[in-house]
């Protein structure tokens, strides 16, 4: 990718960084994975791969972002889990460390949409949401915050 420098001779921003970017097979996530990919970040695209409202499961929209990055010259592989269990979340930190040695920066971006009136939306939706946006983000953290530990940062 474009390398952009920020001052001095540093080269770029995230030069040898390694950053996990849930939700990124399209949108916002698609959006910052590259940027980080610009900066010198090496990525791990995480997306399960399934509709807006979070049914389904493939592997086209990471792959795609993967392939996008590596075009360009970055560094990049695939996560195809979803961020709404632990083990999952653990398998996403443990996939970025596998695959480039670290982790340094983790952005939270996978979401659902149930798209619905409140008299309509049942709980299992409203629940399906949370468990995403919300548990998928805490145990995305929690993941990571261990592994910063570890990390001595």
């Amino acid at each position: 990718m474009a390398q952009h420098s920020h001052g001095g001779a540093s080269g770029p921003l995230l030069d040898g960084k390694v950053a996990i970017v849930t939700g990124a097979g399209a949108g916002i996530g698609r959006a910052t994975a590259l940027a980080l990919a610009r900066e010198g970040a090496r990525v791990l695209v995480n997306d399960l791969g399934g509709t807006r409202d979070g049914n389904g499961q493939g592997r086209e929209a990471a792959d795609a972002v993967v392939a996008e990055i590596r075009s360009a010259g970055g560094r990049a592989e695939a996560s195809y889990v979803s961020v709404s269990d632990a083990a999952s979340a653990a398998s996403i930190v443990g996939d970025a460390v596998d695959a480039f040695g670290r982790l340094d920066v983790l952005i939270n971006n996978a979401g659902i949409l149930r798209d619905k009136q409140l008299l309509k939306l049942e709980l299992a939706d409203w629940q399906a949401v949370l468990d995403v946006q919300l548990s998928g983000t805490f145990l995305c953290l929690k993941a990571a915050a261990a592994r910063f530990k570890d990390q001595g940062q």
